[in-house]
């Protein structure tokens, strides 16, 4: 009888415990909510204070000489060059797309391979990409027709980064823009970091996407 007496707990000692349960599931979900907005509202700060570097915008990106020089509002400059002065068209479809993170040349975004006729059809060539350089493998014995581009993108401006953002994998794309041959990159006391330059891809300077049909 008493073993019975013991195991029997209050109701009133139960609903107490789950209201005090439900009340500190409210207080945490309440300090992480305050904690993001605050992190969100400070992340600039935040971010360059620990030495890391935000997002960037390309509309505030400073730029001179018909977007040969380019100065970030951090400092760090580029100058480039390009290869001509005409613009060229990357039709076809996309097959790879991923960030570029190379923090060194920030106004690098995104690798984008456009591939066009049997390029185009996985069953007739295997494609890859992997450190900024692509690769491919025809699946039969023939040379494949059309065309096989890797895009690393220079967005001329934010709009045009955005663009670049929601293009997909299987996404039907025309980018338009001048083929860069060179980026020298500088830091914020004007010392040379460096070169980029791509071996069989295209850097592009990106000023118009269009996602077709």
């Amino acid at each position: 009888m008493d073993n019975s007496q013991e195991q029997n707990q209050p109701p009133e000692s139960t609903q107490s415990s789950s209201l005090e349960g439900l009340l500190l599931m409210i207080l945490i979900i309440l300090i992480i909510a305050v904690a993001a907005m605050l992190l969100y509202r400070n992340w600039l700060p935040i971010s360059k204070a620990l030495g890391f570097e935000g997002p960037l915008n390309f509309d505030q990106v400073m730029s001179s000489k018909g977007m040969h020089d380019i100065t970030l509002e951090n400092g760090r400059a580029y100058d480039i060059s390009y290869e001509t002065s005409s613009k060229r068209d990357f039709t076809g479809l996309v097959r790879h797309t991923s960030a570029i993170r190379e923090s060194t040349f920030a106004i690098l975004t995104f690798d984008i391979l456009v591939t066009s006729g049997d390029f185009a059809n996985p069953d007739l060539v295997n494609t890859s990409v992997s450190n900024h350089h692509f690769s491919w493998m025809s699946t039969t014995n023939s040379e494949p027709n059309g065309a096989i581009n890797l895009l690393h993108t220079v967005p001329i401006n934010e709009e045009i980064n955005q663009a670049l953002k929601t293009i997909q994998k299987g996404d039907n794309v025309r980018i338009t823009g001048y083929d860069i041959y060179q980026i020298q990159g500088f830091n914020t006391d004007g010392e040379y970091i460096g070169f980029w330059q791509d071996t069989g891809c295209n850097t592009t300077l990106v000023t118009n996407v269009e996602i077709l049909k």
